[in-house]
């Protein structure tokens, strides 16, 4: 994972201020830019450019980081410009369409991490000698906790689920969850929530064995994961976090260190995703409208008003010590890394 010296955050400042006046080209030498952080700069200028309306600029500077990456995704983002009349589309609802999601949750990377996940979530919890209540937060499809339980259920840990609540502000999400879980538990008692768990943090009942946070605590900034998390932190017993290990949260609209992150954090994914043996109209439709929803918020939207903030780990460890009431860390584990892309999951309990 590749951070920005100060120094180097004021070279790629005043880069962006000569190549706003025309100075500055895609083709320049690039002076004072790590070999390594071409590729990134390139989509550093071509987010900025796109933002502010110029966008075959824009076009041109990622067109030609396409040629300085391993990757793809300055491609993928020329490539986007020009299939959306050169302007950055945000879908109006991301996961309408709930088979956006649940394509990306077939692609063989995201398989090993779930199951890495499995793994290491089935040997951190304890036994539960009651039947269980389950939270789920982000639910999605309610593919991960179905597999969760049934995991536990097989190696022992669980001997019965009494009732799973599903949080998700996407009620088509909601519905297929809500399919998932009584398909594969007849008897089970499933409460769904529509909405944030910033609308039902206050209201969930007390006596909460398990609370899965998988790639949904994120779309709020950290002052907002605090709040909720003091709030949830009386009714739940064990906290399991899945998120990505990325310095997105504090960094502000257009800088340098914001461009690097994101770059080098969903660049990765967006290539696993087109690797992925599918129809090109649906890895398209997926990465258009799940990965690049995210992207693009980065892009236009300042802090306090984007979708997304992920954390570093670290800062992951001093949230939850600073705002859980009696939980230790049981556990941490990486669960996906590939060119600093990283995911990692986590164990809270008391």
């Amino acid at each position: 994972m590749y951070y920005l010296s100060s120094d180097e955050q004021a070279v790629w400042e005043e880069h962006a201020r000569q190549a706003m006046d025309g100075k500055l080209t895609p083709r320049s030498s690039l002076d004072g830019i790590r070999n390594a952080l071409r590729a990134h700069f390139h989509f550093y200028m071509g987010g900025l450019l796109a933002g502010l309306g110029k966008r075959p600029e824009a076009a041109d500077w990622f067109r030609e980081g396409a040629l300085e990456e391993d990757g793809i995704f300055n491609a993928i983002m020329a490539s986007y410009l020009e299939r959306h009349n050169g302007r950055f589309y945000m879908p109006e609802k991301i996961f309408a369409d709930p088979r956006d999601y649940e394509h990306f949750t077939t692609v063989p990377a995201i398989v090993g991490m779930r199951e890495k996940f499995l793994r290491f979530a089935s040997s951190s919890l304890p036994r539960f000698a009651d039947p269980l209540t389950v939270l789920d937060v982000g639910c999605g499809d309610g593919s991960l906790l179905v597999l969760l339980l049934q995991r536990l259920m097989k190696t022992g840990r669980a001997q019965n689920i009494a009732r799973a609540i599903l949080v998700d502000s996407s009620a088509s999400m909601m519905e297929v969850a809500e399919g998932k879980l009584r398909k594969a538990f007849p008897e089970l008692t499933v409460d769904p929530r529509h909405g944030r768990i910033q609308e039902h943090a206050g209201e969930l009942p007390a006596g909460i064995d398990i609370a899965l946070l998988s790639l949904a605590y994120h779309h709020m900034p950290c002052d907002a994961k605090a709040a909720h998390l003091r709030e949830m932190s009386g009714k739940v017993k064990h906290l399991l976090l899945m998120e990505m290990d990325g310095d997105n949260d504090t960094p502000q609209l257009g800088s340098p260190e914001l461009a690097v992150s994101v770059y080098q954090s969903y660049g990765p994914l967006i290539d696993s995703i087109f690797a992925h043996d599918a129809p090109i109209t649906v890895t398209q439709s997926c990465v258009d409208n799940f990965v690049m929803a995210e992207v693009i918020s980065f892009l236009t939207e300042p802090r306090g008003r984007r979708n997304d903030y992920h954390m570093l780990r670290g800062q992951w460890e001093r949230v939850f010590r600073e705002n859980l009431d009696g939980h230790h860390p049981r556990g941490e584990a990486t669960v996906l890394a590939s060119d600093g892309c990283e995911f990692f999951a986590c164990h809270w309990g008391r």
